[in-house]
């Protein structure tokens, strides 16, 4: 049953009347400002903090589920991309003992050549 503002403001009048204006306010700020009905129980309280909390277990599974995916995929966008870097630096590097072995080999050419004249002209 829901009780008026009218109704509450008689009952004070009342209550102002019978114990007096103190302890009939003191009386009045007790009493809830809405029927029972609207106010919530310790119950239910905990009964809709559980039930916040498995929510969010849900949403941060969800997300944690999401960011594991994400990672291994940036994980496997970053070893191709070493692959193929390491790759070129192989190539670069084989390239490059490929042009001073042949530097080598032509330095070694032309020492022999100096060598061989100063032996014909040494004789």
């Amino acid at each position: 049953m829901s009780i008026t503002d009218r109704q509450r403001l008689k009952l004070l009048r009342t209550l102002e009347t019978v114990i007096g204006p103190e302890d009939a306010g003191t009386l009045m700020d007790h009493l809830p400002p809405v029927t029972w009905a609207n106010v919530a129980t310790v119950d239910h309280v905990s009964s809709v903090g559980h039930q916040t909390a498995t929510a969010l277990r849900g949403e941060m599974q969800v997300l944690s589920t999401q960011l594991r995916s994400e990672m291994n995929q940036l994980g496997i966008e970053l070893r191709s991309e070493v692959d193929q870097h390491g790759s070129r630096l192989e190539a670069a590097i084989e390239q490059g003992f490929r042009h001073q072995i042949l530097a080598l080999g032509t330095l070694g050419t032309a020492w022999f050549v100096i060598a061989t004249t100063i032996l014909q002209l040494a004789k």
